[in-house]
């Protein structure tokens, strides 16, 4: 994701309670752009409505290795 959408993201995640995330996983020990052009969210717990709400403003959920990523295209 770049800035705007990682932004966007989290200001909807962090309005519930009780989410757990994992900001800018490595993926095979690849940093890369992490943190500085891209930016990765990947959410071990939440409640349903942060799903809701996500997929509400055109974000994608996918579950992976670290749980499950929020993307935008």
């Amino acid at each position: 994701m770049n800035k705007e959408t990682f932004f966007k993201a989290i200001e909807i995640i962090s309005k519930h309670h009780s989410s757990e995330i994992v900001i800018n996983q490595p993926i095979n020990n690849f940093v890369g752009d992490l943190g500085t052009a891209k930016w990765t969210i990947h959410i071990k717990k939440c409640v349903p409505a942060v799903i809701d709400e996500l997929k509400q403003e055109g974000f994608s959920l996918g579950m992976g290795e670290y749980g499950l990523s929020v993307s935008k295209f």
